[in-house]
Protein backbone atom coordinates (compact mmCIF):
# COMPACT_ATOMS: atom_id res chain seq x y z
CA UNK A 1 0.00 0.00 0.00
CA UNK A 2 1.59 3.30 -1.20
CA UNK A 3 3.09 5.22 1.92
CA UNK A 4 0.66 8.08 1.16
CA UNK A 5 -2.74 6.60 0.99
CA UNK A 6 -1.67 5.12 4.57
CA UNK A 7 -1.26 8.76 5.73
CA UNK A 8 -3.71 10.13 4.05
CA UNK A 9 -6.44 7.50 5.23
CA UNK A 10 -4.68 7.99 9.06
CA UNK A 11 -5.50 11.14 9.44
CA UNK A 12 -9.04 10.96 8.04
CA UNK A 13 -9.73 8.58 10.21
CA UNK A 14 -8.27 10.80 13.26
CA UNK A 15 -10.13 13.76 12.12
CA UNK A 16 -13.49 11.67 11.81
CA UNK A 17 -12.51 10.28 15.30
CA UNK A 18 -11.73 13.76 16.58
CA UNK A 19 -15.10 15.11 15.02
CA UNK A 20 -16.92 12.28 16.56
CA UNK A 21 -16.07 12.62 20.04
CA UNK A 22 -16.53 16.08 20.55
CA UNK A 23 -20.16 15.82 18.83
CA UNK A 24 -20.87 13.12 21.86
CA UNK A 25 -19.50 15.19 24.52
CA UNK A 26 -21.63 17.87 23.23
CA UNK A 27 -24.31 15.80 24.29
CA UNK A 28 -23.38 14.62 27.24
CA UNK A 29 -22.52 18.06 28.23
CA UNK A 30 -26.11 19.08 27.18
CA UNK A 31 -27.97 16.16 29.27
CA UNK A 32 -25.61 17.03 32.28
CA UNK A 33 -25.63 20.67 32.49
CA UNK A 34 -28.45 21.88 29.63
CA UNK A 35 -25.99 24.43 28.41
CA UNK A 36 -27.42 24.37 24.85
CA UNK A 37 -25.31 27.22 23.57
CA UNK A 38 -22.24 25.03 24.73
CA UNK A 39 -23.26 22.06 22.90
CA UNK A 40 -24.20 24.01 19.49
CA UNK A 41 -20.54 25.79 19.54
CA UNK A 42 -19.41 22.01 20.08
CA UNK A 43 -21.39 21.11 17.10
CA UNK A 44 -19.82 23.83 15.27
CA UNK A 45 -16.17 22.67 16.63
CA UNK A 46 -16.76 18.53 15.74
CA UNK A 47 -17.59 19.88 12.16
CA UNK A 48 -14.56 21.92 11.63
CA UNK A 49 -12.55 18.67 12.33
CA UNK A 50 -15.45 16.65 10.18
CA UNK A 51 -15.04 19.22 7.64
CA UNK A 52 -11.14 18.58 7.45
CA UNK A 53 -11.63 14.70 6.77
CA UNK A 54 -13.95 15.77 4.09
CA UNK A 55 -11.23 18.24 2.39
CA UNK A 56 -8.95 14.35 2.62
CA UNK A 57 -11.94 12.43 1.35
CA UNK A 58 -12.63 15.05 -1.53
CA UNK A 59 -8.81 14.94 -1.97
CA UNK A 60 -8.82 10.61 -2.11
CA UNK A 61 -11.43 10.82 -4.66
CA UNK A 62 -10.41 13.55 -7.00
CA UNK A 63 -6.59 11.18 -6.64
CA UNK A 64 -8.94 7.62 -7.78
CA UNK A 65 -10.59 9.46 -10.47
CA UNK A 66 -7.39 10.63 -12.07
CA UNK A 67 -5.75 6.91 -11.87
CA UNK A 68 -3.86 7.58 -8.65
CA UNK A 69 -5.53 5.24 -6.61
CA UNK A 70 -5.74 1.73 -7.68
CA UNK A 71 -5.99 -0.24 -5.12
CA UNK A 72 -8.53 -0.43 -2.18
CA UNK A 73 -7.58 -1.30 1.12
CA UNK A 74 -9.08 -2.17 3.68
CA UNK A 75 -7.26 0.83 5.82
CA UNK A 76 -8.82 3.32 3.37
CA UNK A 77 -12.50 1.46 3.77
CA UNK A 78 -11.77 1.82 7.31
CA UNK A 79 -11.38 5.61 7.22
CA UNK A 80 -14.40 6.08 5.20
CA UNK A 81 -16.28 4.09 7.82
CA UNK A 82 -14.73 6.56 10.45
CA UNK A 83 -15.94 9.66 8.50
CA UNK A 84 -19.64 8.44 7.50
CA UNK A 85 -20.07 7.57 11.19
CA UNK A 86 -18.90 11.01 12.70
CA UNK A 87 -21.20 12.72 9.87
CA UNK A 88 -24.15 10.52 11.11
CA UNK A 89 -23.27 11.39 15.01
CA UNK A 90 -23.24 15.19 13.99
CA UNK A 91 -25.73 15.04 12.25
CA UNK A 92 -27.96 13.57 15.37
CA UNK A 93 -26.36 14.98 17.78
CA UNK A 94 -28.21 18.70 16.06
CA UNK A 95 -31.37 17.12 15.98
CA UNK A 96 -30.97 15.58 19.56
CA UNK A 97 -29.93 19.43 20.57
CA UNK A 98 -32.87 21.16 18.47
CA UNK A 99 -35.33 18.53 20.28
CA UNK A 100 -33.90 19.39 23.78
CA UNK A 101 -33.96 23.11 23.14
CA UNK A 102 -37.56 22.61 21.91
CA UNK A 103 -38.85 20.86 25.32
CA UNK A 104 -36.83 23.07 27.31
CA UNK A 105 -38.90 25.50 25.95
CA UNK A 106 -42.02 23.86 25.76
CA UNK A 107 -41.91 23.19 29.48
CA UNK A 108 -41.61 26.83 29.96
Amino acid sequence: MDEKLVEQSMELILCAGNGKAIAIDAVRDLFKDGDIEKAKEKVLEAGKEIGKAHEIQTSLLQAEMGGEILEKPILLIHAQDHFMNALTIRDITSLMIQMYERLKTNAN
